[in-house]
């Protein structure tokens, strides 16, 4: 062996025992192992937001939400916490009112009546009906329909409705108001004798009859006759005599 074959030898050695020494040194020294991104990415997933502690409901057995509704209820009123309850139920009905109710009058003892009715499908207008009516004597007033009353009276002696029911007139359409005809009506105890108000009631019917162009029928809807009017004077005759017996 020559010596430049000697030193390649020399000089391989060397690197394999640096090699070795390198490698194998130091025996404690291990590797760590990386963290998969994998599982690095899974924790990261299983990680939540954590609950406010409003969001957090009690447990069972767990009095705490409990405690703060008595919290709460304690630091309002008897009236808050009745004020609260009004408000969440709005069927609540409104209070009666307390005041005492006004009494019905007795029902009428005897009522008279007489029916005008438009001759020949003749229409009464309802500015026909009012002057004429006002020229009667007859005032607009209680229940919308027509009365006569005396000065000196509070009641009326009679009073005229519509023929068509309710009875009433509608007090701002007298420019379009059309009828077929009106009722006139007393009733018994009035404010004056029975036979006056009739012989009243009766001489107003026949001339609003004849500004109106209507009959005149007695309480059967039947044409008014002298011998009808015979018979309701002397019905009220008998009606003043069981009134006032004395009389």
């Amino acid at each position: 062996m020559d010596i430049s074959t000697f030193r390649w030898v020399l000089v391989i050695a060397g690197v394999a025992i640096v090699a070795g020494i390198f490698l194998f040194g130091n025996p404690d020294r291990k590797r760590k192992p990386r963290a998969s991104r994998k599982r690095v990415h899974a924790q990261r997933v299983r990680q939540e937001p954590a609950l406010d502690s409003d969001q957090i409901e009690p447990e069972e057995g767990d009095d705490s939400g409990d405690t703060r509704q008595a919290e709460l209820d304690i630091g309002l009123s008897s009236e808050d916490r009745l004020d609260a309850g009004m408000s969440s139920d709005s069927r609540i009905e409104p209070r009666l009112d307390n005041k005492p109710r006004k009494p019905a009058p007795p029902p009428p003892d005897k009522i008279v009546t007489l029916f005008l009715q438009a001759r020949d499908n003749h229409i009464i207008t309802g500015i026909e009906l009012l002057d004429t009516s006002l020229k009667s004597g007859l005032v607009f007033g209680d229940h919308d329909i027509f009365h006569r009353i005396h000065e000196e009276d509070v009641e009326p002696v009679f009073s005229m409705a519509n023929l068509t029911k309710p009875g009433s007139f509608d007090k701002n359409a007298w420019n379009t108001m059309e009828i077929q005809g009106v009722t006139m009506f007393m009733t018994l105890p009035g404010p004056r004798n029975a036979l006056d108000a009739w012989d009243s009631m009766l001489a107003t019917s026949r001339r609003l009859a004849e500004l109106l162009h209507a009959d005149l029928l007695d309480d059967q809807h039947e044409v008014f006759t002298r011998q009808r009017s015979l018979e309701i004077k002397e019905e009220l005759r008998e009606y003043e005599r069981q009134k006032n017996p004395e009389s």
